[in-house]
């Protein structure tokens, strides 16, 4: 018998990624706004990394201008994880202006029940039962 997770990965809704922005874009792209050198650039950026690593090796939550912010999670086995909050407004004009593809958009907003009905017309002869 199938799994709802199967249904899930099946006829969930996603996002489909586009090509990765790459560092090199990136750094073009500031320079354009900002009217700096690449290698200033750069040097703000390799600094703000050495920043955030004494920051976060202390112990300590990193807070950026923007609203972003890095904090040190331990974990149980001693190691340490860095939790990332992204600037509020940086989410919100995302999901405002989205213009990316959804895989199975359709079924955006749709009950854990429709989406096993979905795999359970698609699979009759592997079916989800009715509360698995």
């Amino acid at each position: 018998m199938a799994k709802k997770i199967q249904a899930w990965a099946a006829y969930g809704p996603k996002i489909e990624l586009a090509d990765p922005m790459t560092k090199e874009e990136v750094i073009e792209n500031i320079i354009a706004a900002t009217n700096q050198s690449k290698g200033s650039v750069l040097a703000v950026l390799a600094e703000l990394d050495v920043q955030l690593e004494a920051g976060l090796k202390a112990g300590r939550i990193v807070q950026l201008p923007n609203g972003t912010h890095f904090e040190p999670i331990g974990k149980k086995d001693g190691s340490i994880d860095i939790g990332v909050r992204v600037n509020p407004d940086l989410d919100k004009n995302v999901n405002a202006g989205f213009r990316g593809t959804w895989v199975n958009g359709d079924n955006i907003g749709k009950t854990e029940a429709e989406i096993v009905a979905l795999w359970n017309e698609a699979h009759p002869d592997d079916p989800i039962p009715a509360g698995g």
